[in-house]
């Protein structure tokens, strides 16, 4: 093969991206609050092909270019683009394999050979993106199939969760109703829908619409039919009879017309919102929103509705109105979610996320003290505080957690919240960006609403894949920029600063070291192992525990289960875990290493993952969550750093109440029978593939809570202990 060439240029129109059909190489927008001034983002190219998770932003001021940040590969590539070892079909059928589905999935357009940049390397690979799925919750994949090996190298959830008269922004917040005029619609008589040149509001009915011909061409057996229901009267006006959320069954109803209505009138103010801050597009050009979504069959959770509720809100990131939705509502089993105009502006505040960063904010990040979800998470704080900042307050989703059940609290999420980083983050976006999201808004609230900007202008600077220190460094340069301008001072920014640090943001390593921390339970994240990587993902975060006097031993128990879906079919698969294990008072080192499919390979698609932890332990099973390692033979004074991971291939998995103690010598000798001895530590080394595990799926729920008020120890069933001798580390 002959010499490869990092031949990287930026072209002034490309291929499309998977987020858009038919987008231009160079994307300009306005800097939101300063006039004459665009943020350009410059797709990098490679061999003529666009390279994934790499760009160039600069802005353009009426004095000068200035980049803001560039990621580029650092090394050459393997393959060139004549050199793809496998077609097309069979990066779909490698797609299928990777998503468990039993036939092809829908594509939305045929395969792209694109670069992506893992690890610095710019890996060629066939782009196969999935059309929006429902089942078994909503789900739109972008995944990118190693042409040499067929293997996936990297993948790309485009979907996010949130977790005329209506009333101003929720029917619990604010349950007087108030009459709006609507902006982008003209219309003079009857029979008008909720159509504007950028949006269009739906309904769901479990009934076909009686012309077949009206029938969405993304409609899906099991699923309601979107049709339009809401309509001008004579007049030109759109009134609709508003649910008295007091009454069950105006929360349930799955044919009301308020929620179409409330959809529509909460993205126009929201849009309004953005405009009036400088910001005037959408990564669509024409949204569809659709209100009531639910299934026709009813679930295995809630038998007692005549539907499958979905409990949730999405943003799919969808812009053609013939392959999906942008947005969708579920009628929940409970609660309408189209309801909250808190929901509506925080699953727009995603798009604006989208049109503003470079690349989106969708990646994980492989960092030395674990895998973080942190781009994710930024995704979501920044929706949440445009959400706050559209609806005035503070509290999140007011109707949605009052009337859901199963919240006891009335609101999902505080921007008046004091949670840090690494104790409140566990490797799920919702919570990760909670930290986050309290820093900007206390911020807002003592320097004013011109923080918006400072918040905004951070989006361009930010990598796909970046981490929480990004943004809070992001967020001080620009904080600095408009010092300059004469918008802020230096006591705005010490505010800022102070709002971060306090928050750990400056500087988080993902290590609790806090001892009550550590002893009263945690919640991990744990992502699944895919072909492209061997052999396991990391675990987002790592728990430091240092023997006490009396003990030569820890224990560490956790809940395992599937994770949870918003639909009320539970998921099935099987869980397991394994436990990585340093003993040190350093945490433990992950490694990154891309190497090639086979022995010697000349084309590398595979993530290595390596580190320096000295044993790994598979925990004892003690009942069908329960889960348990013991390690006798330590010292006191000695300290440990634990880590969880799993390397099963079917799904993301959840531990819960993750939690480290030590007990007395003499008491747990009463109960537990030693594994191992001085020869025998019970553990297999650290090193990269050196062993395989065996590792599943836990499950679920985003609100976590720690510890359930045990004594330390009241958990602990008689186990099988494991003796640890200090052993010679595995080569990395």
């Amino acid at each position: 093969m002959g010499p490869r060439f990092l031949a990287v240029s930026i072209l002034a129109f490309a291929a499309a991206g998977p987020a858009r059909a038919a987008a231009p190489a160079v994307r300009v927008r306005p800097v939101p609050g300063k006039a004459g001034s665009v943020v350009e983002h410059r797709q990098i190219t490679l061999h003529g092909l666009p390279v994934r998770r790499a760009h160039e932003t600069v802005v353009r001021t009426p004095t000068g270019v200035r980049v803001v940040s560039v990621v580029r590969p650092s090394h050459a590539p393997d393959l060139l683009p004549s050199e793809a070892r496998i077609s097309a079909d069979a990066a779909v059928e490698a797609a299928r394999a990777e998503l468990g589905l039993a036939a092809p999935p829908t594509v939305e357009r045929a395969p792209q050979l694109v670069y992506i940049d893992v690890l610095g390397h710019p890996v060629l690979a066939w782009e196969v993106a999935t059309a929006l799925r429902t089942r078994p919750e909503p789900s739109r994949k972008t995944l990118w199939i190693g042409a040499a090996g067929g293997v996936l190298v990297a993948e790309r959830e485009e979907v996010f969760a949130s977790k005329a008269t209506v009333y101003p922004t929720n029917p619990a917040a604010s349950p007087e109703p108030v009459t709006v005029e609507l902006s982008d619609i003209a219309a003079d008589g009857p029979g008008v829908p909720l159509i504007s040149p950028r949006l269009r509001a739906m309904n769901c009915s479990l009934e076909p619409p009686d012309d077949p011909d009206l029938i969405e061409p993304w409609w899906d057996e099991g699923e309601c039919y979107a049709v339009h229901r809401v309509f001008s009267d004579e007049n030109g006006n759109f009134f609709v009879p508003l649910p008295d959320v007091r009454l069950e069954a105006d929360n349930v109803d799955g044919d009301d017309l308020y929620a179409e209505l409330s959809i529509y009138v909460h993205a126009e103010r929201f849009f309004d919102a953005l405009v009036d801050r400088g910001v005037e597009t959408f990564p669509c050009e024409f949204s569809t929103m659709l209100a009531n979504f639910r299934y026709t069959e009813p679930a295995v959770s809630y038998p007692e509705l005549a539907f499958g509720p979905l409990n949730n809100a999405y943003y799919t990131n969808q812009c053609d109105p013939d392959k999906g939705v942008t947005m969708l509502f579920g009628q929940g089993s409970s609660i309408d979610f189209a309801f909250d105009g808190d929901v509506v502006y925080h699953e727009l505040g995603h798009g604006v996320t989208s049109d503003l960063s470079p690349d989106g904010l969708w990646d994980s990040r492989y960092r030395r003290d674990g895998l973080l979800r942190d781009a994710r998470g930024i995704n979501e704080a920044v929706a949440d505080y445009l959400s706050a900042m559209v609806a005035g307050d503070p509290y999140l989703a007011d109707y949605v957690g009052r009337y859901w059940p199963s919240y006891t609290r009335p609101y999902i999420r505080s921007a008046r919240n004091q949670k840090r980083c690494p104790d409140d983050t566990i490797g799920q976006e919702h919570n990760d960006g909670e930290p986050l999201m309290g820093a900007m808004w206390t911020t807002r609230e003592q320097v004013g609403p011109a923080f918006d900007q400072v918040v905004l202008r951070m989006l361009p600077r930010l990598p796909g894949d970046a981490d929480l220190e990004s943004a809070a460094a992001a967020l001080l340069e620009v904080m600095d920029e408009m010092i300059d301008e004469g918008v802020f001072d230096a006591a705005d920014r010490a505010v800022l600063y102070r709002a971060l640090d306090a928050r750990g943001l400056i500087d988080c390593p993902r290590v609790l070291t806090d001892p009550v921390e550590v002893a009263g339970g945690h919640t991990m994240w744990l992502r699944r192992k895919t072909s492209g990587v061997e052999p396991f993902l990391p675990g987002p975060i790592q728990l430091r525990h240092e023997i006490p006097e009396g003990s030569d031993n820890f224990v560490l128990s956790f809940k395992l289960t599937p994770r949870g879906t918003s639909t009320g079919n539970p998921i099935e698969d099987p869980v397991s875990s394994k436990v990585l294990v340093k003993f040190a008072d350093a945490s433990i080192e992950f490694t990154y290493d891309l190497v090639s499919v086979v022995p010697d390979g000349d084309a590398k698609e595979i993530v290595l993952v390596g580190g320096d932890w000295d044993a790994t332990y598979e925990p004892s099973v003690l009942d069908e969550t329960q889960r348990q390692v013991v390690v006798r033979g330590l010292l006191p004074g000695q300290v440990v750093h634990v880590s969880l991971v799993n390397d099963e291939t079917t799904a993301d998995a959840i531990a819960s109440s993750v939690r480290i103690v030590s007990l007395p010598a003499d008491e747990l000798d009463e109960g537990a029978t030693p594994d191992g001895g001085p020869g025998d530590p019970g553990g297999t080394s650290g090193a990269a593939g050196e062993d395989a595990w065996d590792a599943s799926d836990p499950s679920s729920s985003c609100a976590c809570r720690s510890g359930d008020g045990d004594a330390p120890w009241a958990w602990i069933l008689p186990v099988v202990a494991c003796r640890h001798r200090r052993r010679r580390k595995g080569g990395r």
